[in-house]
């Protein structure tokens, strides 16, 4: 529940990306662990060991930090990822965020996505349902769904309160 700028910084997005607002998505589904791909953290842009480069075709020659993980350490954080409630509800719960702003073939991908502030990433290999939780607007002004109806500023020196309901609510969703 912090500002879109310090969202961006965190996760690898280039500044300005959540500008135009961005969708607050949550896992709803239990993992399975064939569909786990661990990225390591967003201190590895795209999942990938060194810093995004400036071109697409050298940045896709990065090594991939899934290919590095032992497979008997992989199999088993895939295996209590899959097991684990907390994925689902909880301050640990899978999200993603979703720009409004789509991804640009034109930037070089050290623009784009640069280093994050080191949480957890990952892909899934499979579909899964998401709730569409919050939209955060291009004023840092989040609001639920109509049914829920929680606004909360998200705005720098914003009200505590609001956004504390807010991710009380996108903890039990």
């Amino acid at each position: 529940m912090r500002p879109p700028a310090n969202v961006e910084k965190s996760l690898g997005f280039h500044a300005g990306r959540l500008s135009q607002g961005y969708f607050i998505l949550l896992l709803k589904e239990q993992l399975k662990p064939g569909d786990i791909q661990m990225d390591g953290t967003t201190l590895r842009s795209g999942g990938k060991f060194g810093l995004p480069t400036g071109d697409k075709a050298s940045d896709a020659t990065r090594p991939r930090v899934h290919d590095s993980i032992d497979p008997a350490m992989l199999a088993h954080h895939q295996k209590g990822m899959s097991g684990d409630a907390t994925v689902l509800r909880g301050i640990n719960r899978l999200s993603k965020i979703l720009p409004v702003m789509p991804h640009s073939d034109n930037m070089a991908p050290r623009d784009q996505y640069p280093m994050g502030g080191g949480g957890g990433q990952w892909t899934l290999k499979a579909a899964y349902a998401f709730l569409v939780a919050a939209y955060v607007g291009p004023d840092a002004i989040a609001q639920t769904i109509p049914q829920v109806g929680i606004t909360a500023s998200l705005a720098e020196g914003a009200s505590y309160d609001a956004r504390a309901r807010l991710m009380r609510y996108l903890e039990t969703a």
